[in-house]
């Protein structure tokens, strides 16, 4: 009896311990994840709710992947496209022999991104209306909103932005057309890759397989998505380069060579292991 009594007053100290943490673990929020809800985008939102809606937008649909918002950092920042810190300031007077203003200038580069590439930088961008970001008009306007605010004020509305609605069949990121390979396939082929990557699991060739968990390894140990990371190492091979592959190997002008369709359509392919035997 006196053993049990003092096993017991032992125990106390660690039941209240337990106690307090489970009573302290009821006591807070709790939270659920639901999915993101369709957003209502009107003619009647005032161009800085655009620009609330427009944030948010830039952020869910992968612009970021290749933009950065760097203060300080300059027009290249660390991104595959220009920094976005202080567009607006920038561009504010639109571009020489284009859009002479700004709302314009940035329309333009959501739909026809070959229209004005940033000296630097590879055309690699794809139409905003197009895959992967599917922009509607009203998610366009809400975007240039949001980026007129990058050093400056919004002031577009639904009823004036431009209309460039179209326009991007004209530009560099149209599907390949002519005696350009249609498929990411052929294109492989057509640039020569599997002279150095195998689309065979675990064959080495002269530069790593193109397998699918490989790739997708490799941008979660970098802390980045799939998609991204191929894009990076097909437009700029230098910043991802393995210490298993020699990196004089791999040519560095894919950004040039490639349009922006072709990059996307590639990038897909690799990912979702389509080429696997």
């Amino acid at each position: 009896m006196r053993i049990l009594a003092t096993y017991s007053w032992a125990t106390l100290p660690s039941l209240i311990v337990l106690g307090f943490f489970v009573w302290f673990a009821n006591w807070i929020p709790q939270t659920r994840w639901e999915p993101p809800k369709l957003r209502v985008i009107d003619a009647a939102m005032s161009p800085a709710e655009l620009a609330v809606l427009g944030q948010a937008i830039v952020r869910e649909r992968g612009c970021l992947a290749c933009h950065t918002i760097e203060p300080g950092a300059g027009i290249k920042g660390q991104g595959r496209g220009p920094n976005l810190d202080g567009l607006a300031a920038r561009r504010a007077g639109g571009v020489e022999g284009g859009q002479a203003t700004l709302v314009g200038y940035l329309t333009e580069s959501l739909y026809v991104p070959s229209a004005h590439v940033v000296e630097g930088f590879s055309n690699i961008m794809p139409a905003s209306d197009k895959a992967p970001a599917k922009l509607s008009r009203e998610e366009a306007a809400a975007v240039v909103a949001y980026l007129e605010t990058l050093g400056g004020t919004a002031t577009v509305t639904l009823a004036t932005l431009p209309d460039f609605a179209g326009a991007a069949a004209t530009s560099a990121t149209a599907e390949p057309a002519g005696d350009v390979p249609a498929t990411p396939a052929a294109m492989l082929e057509a640039f020569d890759c599997l002279g150095c990557h195998s689309l065979v699991a675990g064959e080495v060739l002269v530069g790593p397989p193109f397998e699918a968990a490989l790739l997708k390894a490799a941008a979660t140990a970098r802390g980045v998505d799939a998609e991204g990371y191929v894009m990076q190492a097909i437009v700029d091979p230098r910043a991802v380069e393995s210490p298993d592959f020699p990196a004089e190997t791999m040519p560095d002008d894919y950004g040039e060579r490639l349009n922006a369709a072709q990059l996307y359509a590639i990038t897909r392919y690799l990912v979702e292991g389509e080429g696997a035997p």
